[in-house]
């Protein structure tokens, strides 16, 4: 009898730190993969599982034996009644603690009330996207999962038959005393009065958001503020002038204590709310003034001035900044992790350089469409900054290869770089930036036009995901790029026109870890089920497939599913 491997003997709490530790999905795999009982293992500590229709017949045996720990179960991908997809989900003593619902029809309570009597102490909710929506769904909700404290109604489909209205919002608001977020967003016929109620009633709210809720006003936000002055995040989005504006707003901050996050994005605001952020005595970590409107350069000055501790910052489409006010306010952000100034068209590279050797912890920077261009700065300029991990700055079309190198030198450490539409890059920027950033996990370069000579002499052991579409890459390019991967899981092809049924054949031959690939719009092959079959086969990893063209039957998408691929078609 052979021996027993001596990490058989091993508790829960030893797998569980070993899984924490994998850095990847692809790691994730080659574990589960050396026999079934690891394979237990790792399911064992999965926590959360998405279910589309092809799911459900296999849904049994995933809850009764491979997956029972799930805290989460997402439905939003299920298209019909729900109802017996809950029931069946009751039956099993799952701990679980979100459920996700959105995009049905609408609420019936059948399954829901069984899964509020199983699963009663669910902490989370999302009915984000139904089409039937009333207030007397909120009533049966509050009724059927009293311990929430997180819901998401957002966006109901309009509907002559159902609604929600400040009626329905205060029976919830009244049930629900563990409330501490609440997403009314798109519900047009609240008011308000449901800000005033949910503030009164739910004393532990945190978070509340009400985007395209046209009969909230600047004054129901002031009242809001005031009553719960405990609020950690307050999103203000997409309000014109004619509602948001008035002195009760600009008031209310000073009663304001736990503000940590404030969205502004797409709506008016003013120098005076700004000031009046400013002078409040909050801890503010992040601010989002993206495509904002009706305040200027002096307002943003006045809040990093004080409130030095922000982390995130976002100020998308501000196109009056210049490099020069960059310069002024990024000697007060020192504690900043994560800018965007996309859309800043006056911002060059000035302004990049100036983020990273002024802001030592930043991590995130985002400058898609801005004036990055030929780069004509002395070596004495550049600043190594370690910490940045992630470079969006797609469509800079004057943007060089020796800028892109140079910024490859100056954030040697990047995970994620995108640099799509960048049309004056060629290969020789590619290669040079991926020598420099060897730990680059994410490349985006959609839509390159001079890519034609990429040539990659070197090994890419930590790429995972390559977007590529739209390049005009040949099968032996290709070849050549992938064979350099020897951990890619993502890749995408859409719109690779030159390449051939070969070249696809070989890629995903030379990827052993792939999980996704899209051939959408690719001249390769029709819908061909043996192609699609031998690409399964061979790599076994394969999770998801986007075929060239035409639609896929169910037949089709239920055999591959039983090999567990979804082919789809996006």
């Amino acid at each position: 009898m052979a021996e027993q491997p001596p990490w058989e003997d091993l508790p829960p709490l030893c797998w569980e730190a070993v899984l924490r530790s994998l850095s990847s999905n692809a790691d994730l795999q080659s574990f589960s993969s050396v026999c079934k009982r690891l394979l237990d293992i790792s399911n064992a500590f999965r926590t959360s599982l998405a279910i589309p229709n092809q799911l459900t017949p296999y849904l049994d045996s995933l809850l009764s034996r491979r997956v029972t720990s799930l805290k989460s179960i997402n439905l939003s991908p299920f298209c019909g009644n729900p109802s017996s997809v809950l029931r069946q989900i009751a039956q099993f003593p799952l701990p679980l603690e979100r459920l996700d619902l959105s995009n049905q029809e609408s609420l019936r309570f059948d399954g829901l009330r069984q899964m509020g009597s199983k699963f009663g102490a669910l902490r989370v909710l999302v009915l984000s996207k139904i089409r039937l929506l009333g207030d007397d769904d909120l009533v049966s909700i509050a009724g059927h999962f009293p311990l929430l404290e997180e819901l998401d109604i957002s966006y109901p489909r309009r509907s002559r038959k159902a609604r929600v209205t400040d009626d329905g919002i205060s029976v919830l608001s009244q049930t629900l005393q563990r409330l501490s977020r609440i997403d009314i967003s798109g519900n047009q016929s609240v008011s308000d009065q449901s800000l005033v109620v949910v503030a009164v009633n739910c004393p532990c709210l945190r978070e509340i958001w009400f985007r395209d809720c046209g009969l909230i006003t600047g004054r129901g936000i002031a009242s809001l503020i005031k009553k719960r002055p405990q609020l950690v995040s307050l999103a203000l989005i997409d309000m014109e002038e004619e509602t948001i504006f008035c002195e009760e707003l600009v008031d209310s901050f000073r009663h304001a204590e736990g503000l940590s996050h404030l969205d502004f994005s797409g709506s008016f605001i003013w120098d005076e709310l700004l000031m009046s952020v400013a002078k409040a005595n909050i801890p503010l970590e992040c601010l989002d003034l993206s495509d904002a409107s009706g305040f200027s350069f002096n307002g943003i000055r006045k809040i990093v001035l004080k409130h030095r501790g922000i982390k995130v910052l976002d100020l998308e489409g501000a196109r009056f900044l210049t490099d020069g006010d960059m310069s002024v306010v990024c000697k007060d952000l020192g504690s900043l992790t994560s800018i965007n100034v996309s859309r800043c068209i006056n911002l060059t590279k000035t302004t990049l350089y100036n983020l990273t050797r002024q802001c030592p912890l930043l991590k995130r920077i985002f400058m898609e469409r801005t004036n990055l261009r030929k780069d004509d700065a002395n070596e004495t300029d550049i600043v190594v900054n370690s910490q940045v991990r992630s470079l969006i700055i797609p469509s800079n079309e004057n943007l060089t290869d020796e800028c892109l190198k140079k910024i490859g030198r100056m954030c040697p450490n990047l995970w994620y770089l995108d640099v799509g539409v960048c049309l004056k890059i060629t290969g020789d920027g590619i290669s040079g930036v991926l020598k420099r950033c060897p730990e680059i996990k994410h490349l985006d370069m959609r839509g390159l036009k001079n890519i034609g000579s990429l040539s990659i002499d070197f090994e890419l052991p930590q790429l995972e995901g390559l977007q590529a579409g739209g390049l005009k890459l040949n099968d032996e390019q290709l070849a050549a790029f992938i064979s350099r991967c020897c951990h890619l899981e993502h890749l995408d092809l859409q719109k690779c026109v030159h390449l051939s049924t070969k070249g696809v054949e070989m890629a995903v031959k030379n990827c052993k870890t792939l999980r996704e690939v899209n051939l959408m719009d690719c001249h390769i092959v029709d819908d061909d089920v043996p192609f699609l079959d031998w690409k399964v086969s061979v790599r076994p990893s394969l999770r998801r497939i986007v075929p060239p063209c035409g639609l896929i039957s169910s037949e089709i998408q239920d055999l591959f599913l039983q090999r567990g691929c979804l082919v789809r078609d996006d």
